[in-house]
């Protein structure tokens, strides 16, 4: 489907790097942003710039202490957050802050979706024993970033989508390839990728629906790929659709998983999220 939808996806890329209004980066975030990429900065001179901003500060305490993590003691202050995430995760729910305020107006239910796919994603990379599982819950946050970009941009376009899902009963993500000619998945990763945060972030939420098992960070996609298909299979939230996309076998493969492990991640997944509604 890739490529053959009503807009090119080369035009579809030029359009969603061109997006100045999300978010709005007033001064105080380009100069946190400027921090966060400076190997110099220290937690606490990042923690001192963002508590500036009132308004910024109290969205990044509220999204770090909403579940999502699994801190088992309330982070308090900014530079207790910088210390504990690390400054990608920090950086990425820092720019994206407006951005997750509009998500349950784009599809209801997506918040919920989201912070499910955030917390799977910790459940996933604490079973496997992966490094990061801070900058992993981010990136499960943040997965669905794309549908919001096209919700707040392109209004012909996310009208058509949704009526061909509703319609059809197609999957939103072949949905979107049809209409714009790419998918969510790839909106979300050109606009992180505008935003200079790393390869180790944008690919993952790039490639969810399309895993590619020999890219750089196949274990972190897969790792993606998969709470996202169990947040859908358990109906926590809404992720735009009634359909479960298809598990691309390969996946597994690469994090080297059974079904005895999907089995462990489904148990701890329905013991741990009964504070996230199932729509």
């Amino acid at each position: 489907l890739r490529g053959q939808g009503t807009m090119e996806r080369s035009e579809m890329r030029r359009m969603v790097e061109k997006i100045t209004s999300l978010p709005t980066l007033p001064g105080s975030v380009t100069r946190i942003t400027r921090m966060l990429d400076n190997p110099e900065a220290t937690a606490g001179e990042i923690g001192k710039e963002i508590s500036k901003d009132q308004v910024l500060s109290a969205k990044v305490l509220k999204l770090v202490n909403s579940g999502f993590y699994g801190f088992s003691q309330p982070i308090s202050t900014i530079p207790h957050a910088v210390t504990m995430l690390g400054f990608n995760a920090v950086k990425s729910l820092v720019l994206s802050c407006s951005v997750l305020d509009s998500m349950n107006e784009a599809y209801p239910g997506l918040w919920e979706h989201s912070l499910a796919c955030a917390r799977t994603c910790t459940i996933i990379a604490e079973h496997l024993e992966m490094a990061d599982p801070e900058e992993l819950s981010t990136i499960g946050l943040l997965h669905d970033l794309g549908k919001v970009v096209i919700y707040q941009n392109i209004e012909a376009g996310y009208k058509r989508i949704r009526l061909r899902v509703e319609k059809k009963e197609m999957l939103i993500y072949q949905a979107e390839e049809e209409v714009l000619g790419s998918n969510h998945g790839e909106v979300g990763g050109w606009l992180l990728e505008k935003w200079a945060l790393p390869a180790s972030l944008t690919e993952p939420i790039t490639d969810h629906h399309d895993f590619r098992p020999r890219r750089d960070h196949a274990e972190r996609t897969a790792l993606l790929h998969l709470a996202d298909i169990l947040c859908r299979a358990e109906s926590f939230g809404n992720g735009g659709d009634r359909k479960i996309p298809r598990l691309d076998p390969e996946a597994l493969l690469v994090m080297d998983m059974t079904i005895d492990d999907m089995r462990e991640i489904m148990n701890r997944m329905n013991e741990e999220l009964l504070d996230i509604p199932r729509l």
